[in-house]
């Protein structure tokens, strides 16, 4: 990896450039700015237009001196699919392929369109915990596209969940941190106890409902969108925004709902988080100082909440706080980025592994020549040493064994495939999976569902689903919990947060969160009784 490494975000409204190098075992950002995304270039994390994109990326990297070839991306969207998993305890790589082997259990999806790769949690003595990151082929494809077109070369894609996971683990804070990182179209949930991650969310919200209202009061232009973002922000030595926000509060409205709701999703998880409370929320991102929206995160989660700068333990970071508050997903994918890079653009880049295989044959190559030294040597002491009777003996036997010799070898691959062969269904039997409950809910869900509702998040687990759920009115809502409790898949549901939000336009939406816990079938019911 380059000394010095471009890593790049790319949203719908803005793109985040950080130029980041590692000083000693400590990583540091140099240098960062952000610019306009031309108007339709990026879709839900998609570069749609790489030509123009690259194009405008070019001009800024040359317009700021930045002269690195080699470029890190940071991925946030909702076509990206994750799923916890725990398999008993085994190396990393075997961990990883048993993961690959047996992806479509994890997935519902077609996986030979997506790139797969393994956020490795944590890891006790019996067994690891990990999240299982699945990204579409074509979204990689567009980003390498993206960097032909700037001239760059692309030396990984990270998952921006994995990028922040991989700075905000290092901090040991007392109790449960919420860690919310807000950019304009998106938002995202982090759940840290003690450097282990809880539980992760994705939400397709942000601070720009409340900075497109500000600009069409101003009658400002696309172009102008950070400075519409600076002009809106506070900040602990500037608490009063540059513009009157009093009358953009309400936009922040469904953004603080859907972090409200998360709590709820970690609550709602697992036995282990259901008692669990928030200690501190600390806000980050592009959008954090929205004016405003500190306060309303405190009153909503109803917990002491700060901005990243503001947090002791990031103090002893190597450059500006302000800066990785912004650009932590740039810094975390320096650390250690999952690759979602295709095979194609691998091998047209010469990394498709080749060194490594020169490696080993070249090891292979020295071992089978002393190998045969030795042997040459040890036949040459029997000739020597034996009279011609034994050594015409020797050679009958030795033509003996080396017809026979084949049966050995298929003998010790039949022994080694068969080894491998069971640790591979004992990983399979450890594995966590529901899948056949996931297929009969969502099943459901097309049949009986009414087409007013809209759902806008959908979180699986092993025993059941929690979701995010939107309906027009209260009524709708009565009739949609009353059919979730119908369900023939489901054993039991719990409804939270009910609530009700107006948008721009005064279209009222009624929003609750439910969880689904599955039917546990017959069979495993058999099985763990007779445990």
């Amino acid at each position: 990896m380059a000394a010095k490494l471009l890593n790049i975000e790319c949203g719908k409204r803005i793109c985040k450039v950080a130029v980041s190098e590692k000083k000693g075992k400590a990583y540091s950002i140099s240098d960062c700015f952000m610019f306009a995304t031309p108007e339709g270039a990026v879709v839900d994390g998609q570069i749609v237009n790489p030509v123009e994109l690259g194009e405008k990326l070019k001009q800024e990297l040359s317009m700021h001196v930045i002269t690195s070839g080699s470029v890190i991306f940071s991925v946030t969207s909702t076509k990206i699919a994750t799923r916890e998993v725990t398999l008993p305890i085994t190396k990393d790589e075997q961990f990883k392929n048993v993961i690959r082997t047996n992806i479509s259990d994890y997935f519902p999806i077609d996986t030979s369109k997506y790139i797969v790769d393994t956020m490795i949690l944590e890891k006790s003595k019996k067994e690891t915990r990990a999240l299982v990151v699945a990204m579409p082929m074509a979204m990689s494809d567009s980003y390498t596209t993206l960097a032909d077109a700037a001239g760059l070369t692309v030396d990984s894609i990270d998952f921006s969940g994995n990028s922040q996971f991989q700075v905000l683990k290092g901090f040991q804070g007392d109790g449960v941190n919420m860690y919310i990182s807000i950019d304009p179209d998106s938002a995202s949930v982090i759940f840290m106890e003690n450097g282990r991650m809880l539980m992760q969310r994705a939400l397709s919200v942000g601070g720009d409902e409340m900075i497109c209202r500000y600009m069409a009061t101003q009658e400002m232009m696309d172009e102008d969108y950070i400075k519409a973002l600076q002009e809106l922000s506070v900040s602990k030595e500037n608490p009063v925004a540059i513009a009157d926000t009093e009358e953009f509060g309400d936009c922040l409205s469904r953004l603080v709902t859907g972090l409200s709701r998360s709590v709820d999703y970690l609550h709602s998880s697992s036995e282990e988080n259901a008692e669990k409370t928030i200690d501190r929320v600390v806000l980050m991102g592009s959008c954090c100082h929205l004016a405003g929206l500190k306060e309303l995160v405190a009153d909503s989660i109803a917990s002491s909440t700060y901005w990243l700068e503001e947090v002791p333990e990031m103090q002893g970071l190597a450059n500006s706080i302000e800066s990785i508050s912004v650009y932590i997903n740039s810094l975390g994918a320096r650390v250690a980025p999952l690759n979602f890079l295709t095979d194609e653009y691998l091998k047209r880049t010469g990394r498709a592994g080749g060194k490594k295989k020169s490696s080993a044959a070249s090891h292979y190559g020295v071992l089978v020549f002393v190998a045969g030294l030795v042997i040459a040597g040890v036949l040459f002491g029997i000739s020597y040493m034996q009279n011609r009777s034994l050594n015409n003996n020797l050679t009958d036997i030795e033509k003996k064994i080396n017809r026979l010799e084949y049966a050995q070898d298929t003998y010790n691959s039949y022994l080694a495939y068969q080894k491998g062969d069971k640790e591979l269904q004992a990983y399979v039997d450890g594995s966590l999976n529901n899948n056949e409950g996931l297929y009969a809910f969502f099943t459901e869900i097309e049949r009986k569902m009414p087409t007013a509702i809209t759902m806008l998040s959908a979180d699986c687990t092993t025993t059941g689903v929690t979701m995010s759920v939107e309906v027009p009115t209260f009524d709708e809502a009565e009739v949609v919990i009353s059919q979730f409790r119908s369900f023939e898949s489901i054993d039991n549901i719990v409804v939270s947060s009910i609530s009700k939000t107006v948008d721009d336009a005064g279209l009222e939406t009624v929003g609750f969160s439910i969880t689904c816990t599955y039917v546990v079938p017959e069979v495993e019911e058999q099985a763990a009784a007779e445990e």
